[in-house]
């Protein structure tokens, strides 16, 4: 096997077991956040609404089921990230299966700025639910993270196109050759 092959190999395997570790802690970690949510000031600066006290555990939990709508989105990036290094460990470089990875992976950055633009109003309703009636919040919002997702997306499907033609291209030669 070439050099740089095998180096792209070990790589692949590495990356591979981060992703998986990844997968593994976005709802850990977001589980986490939102238990201990009263106690993390930068946390809740950053919610979709500003948090009055204390928030119960009951609405914590159904926060915390909320997130996992962007959470989910990132753990199935995360394992579209996880087939491709795992294609890079078995020296599958530039085949139909890795431009697939790559076209699902934009597409799954489509669906992260969607699900990051359903959160804020279901976070909203949920974070204020416990306030008195008048005073609850309905929010909307589409902030700079979502464009840039929105963004990253269609260049990772651009990218993954113009792999998939110079893949075609590839065969085509070698076919002819």
């Amino acid at each position: 096997m070439d050099q740089q092959v095998e180096r792209i190999t070990q790589l692949g395997a590495r990356l591979r077991t981060v992703t998986t570790i990844l997968m593994i802690a976005v709802p850990v970690v977001l589980a986490l956040a939102w238990a201990l949510v009263n106690h993390l000031p930068y946390f809740i600066a950053q919610l979709p609404v500003p948090v009055k006290g204390y928030l119960p555990w009951g609405t914590r939990a159904l926060a915390f089921v909320a997130s996992m709508l962007p959470g989910g989105v990132a753990i199935y990036a995360l394992s579209r990230l996880r087939r491709l290094f795992g294609l890079y460990a078995k020296g599958v470089i530039f085949q139909a299966a890795n431009v697939e990875c790559f076209r699902q992976l934009g597409y799954a950055l489509f669906a992260w700025a969607g699900a990051g633009f359903l959160f804020k109003p279901i976070a909203g309703i949920i974070l204020t639910f416990h306030w008195t009636p008048g005073t609850r919040l309905l929010v909307l919002g589409l902030d700079s993270q979502d464009v840039v997702a929105l963004f990253m997306g269609l260049v990772v499907i651009t990218v993954a196109w113009v792999m998939d033609q110079g893949r075609k291209l590839n065969e085509e030669h070698e076919l002819f050759v």
